[in-house]
């Protein structure tokens, strides 16, 4: 590990371990992803730093700037879906200093009132790191209109 690779603490049923930089990043980014599959505001809240700069773009939304909106939209996709999984392929990691970057192909599969329906997003997650955590700034999500050969 680069001296420069700072650590951040995480508790695991009460006992706090130290991590890397790169391991608390794709913790937090698996821990978006699993508040999204759950479909429960309660959980996408945390993700999220609490601040009037924070973007999300959801796939063919506009661009929501804010606390209250962002969650506003959330709470919009988690009441029209039964069910959400994602399948994560191809993620990017890039941190630097107290900002980090994870690009990944998101593949959905999704049941919701119009029944199944699957999808493929290219997202850019940004995070700021917040004493030891680090918190989602922004969620940019891409429809794939046509698959990379």
């Amino acid at each position: 590990m680069a001296q420069s690779e700072q650590k951040s603490a995480f508790s695991v049923n009460g006992v706090i371990a130290a991590m890397s930089d790169r391991e608390a990043l794709i913790e937090a980014n698996q821990a978006f992803y699993r508040a999204f599959e759950s479909l429960d505001i309660e959980k996408m809240e945390p993700i999220w730093l609490r601040d009037s700069k924070i973007v999300c773009i959801h796939p063919g939304w506009r661009k929501l700037t804010g606390w209250g909106p962002i969650m506003n939209s959330w709470e919009r996709i988690f009441d029209g879906v039964f069910e959400m999984k994602f399948e994560l392929r191809d993620l990017h990691l890039l941190v630097n200093g107290d900002m980090a970057v994870v690009v990944t192909e998101e593949n959905l599969t999704q049941r919701g009132y119009d029944g199944t329906m699957r999808t493929q997003v290219l997202a850019t997650n940004i995070y700021e790191r917040v004493g030891n955590r680090w918190m989602m700034v922004l969620h940019h999500g891409s429809p794939v209109i046509q698959p990379a050969n």
